[in-house]
């Protein structure tokens, strides 16, 4: 089975799961934590595929990871992933139960990219236009990345709009390579 298939399956059991208990934004915000978690620990992946470490043991990892969010739907799911020897989809699982309940919500990623910080100022009128640009209700990330030089990258949902110095700077590159081959 593809890897993308199982992670896929599992999570929309899950939002099924959930979405009866009427627990599916509460399993949103332990997701969202989780994925914290996994990008954080490097090794998580790694500990919890290992065979010597217990199946209790992995699920306390799990409960661990998200810490007084943790919920009994979240706890007999991750029992379930462990018991059925899938715990290295976690993450994925993690994930794609974050798109889904997105979609199923009307909620659109944003992810804005500075070279800088930027005070709240700037960074609430950028909500508001993000949010003008969008339908449905907008969650947003803030990252810097001093590798872009200046400028800003802003990534909604699967399109990217690429404003970087470093992003200008490639494409002249890539024009005077161009020009000079003629």
């Amino acid at each position: 089975m593809s890897e993308g298939v199982i992670p896929g399956r599992y999570a929309m059991a899950l939002y099924k799961y959930v979405s009866d208990k009427g627990l599916s934004s509460k399993l949103y915000e332990i997701a969202k934590e989780v994925e914290r978690a996994y990008a954080a620990t490097p090794e998580l992946r790694k500990t919890l595929i290992n065979p010597v470490v217990s199946a209790s043991d992995k699920l306390s990892i799990m409960n661990t990871l998200v810490g007084d969010k943790t919920d009994k739907c979240y706890q007999n799911f991750v029992q379930f992933v462990i018991e059925n020897k899938r715990e290295e989809y976690m993450r994925e699982i993690f994930l794609k139960y974050s798109q889904l309940y997105r979609k199923k919500n009307n909620i659109s990623l944003v992810e804005v990219t500075t070279a800088v910080e930027l005070d709240k100022k700037t960074l609430d009128k950028i909500s508001s236009l993000i949010s003008k640009r969008t339908t449905g209700e907008v969650e947003t990330e803030y990252k810097i990345d001093p590798s872009i030089i200046g400028g800003f990258i802003i990534k909604i949902d699967s399109q990217q709009l690429d404003s970087s110095i470093d992003r200008e700077l490639k494409n002249m590159r890539l024009k005077l390579v161009n020009s000079s081959k003629v």
